[in-house]
């Protein structure tokens, strides 16, 4: 049996999206986890309330955010303002100051998910298993 292991695993972190007023912020990790694409897509589950992202790869009729070009410091920002509106109304909580999140990586579907009602309800593992399905 042999492993894959990531050498760079413990000193990188944990892949981090950091929710703002103003937008989402991508750590080193979750940047890499993307494969580091020249563009992402974003979107909405708004019944399980979770935020996918994931590298564009000329969908139309869908917005692409321009990404691996815009890293400063190890952290790309996204903005979106009006979205991050619309998601504290349903979240029932603001986002400033930002909120920073552990974002799981779905390998079948090449997202990046992130859960902003987990820390808000404590959801269990189970429960984010289900949502990731």
């Amino acid at each position: 049996m042999g492993y894959n292991f990531n050498w760079s695993a413990v000193s990188g972190g944990a892949p981090y999206v950091t929710l703002s007023s103003l937008g989402l912020a991508f750590n080193s990790v979750s940047i890499e986890k993307l494969g580091c694409p020249e563009k992402i897509i974003v979107g909405f589950d708004e019944e399980k309330c979770v935020i996918g992202i994931k590298a564009y790869n000329n969908e139309t009729g869908i917005k692409a955010y321009d990404f691996a070009n815009r890293k400063k410091n190890g952290w790309i920002r996204i903005g979106c303002r009006d979205f991050m509106k619309y998601l504290e109304s349903l979240v029932d909580m603001s986002f400033s100051p930002a909120k920073k999140y552990v974002a799981q990586y779905n390998d079948s579907e090449k997202t990046l998910i992130v859960f902003p009602k987990k820390n808000k309800n404590n959801n269990t593992e189970t429960e984010i298993d289900d949502l990731l399905q």
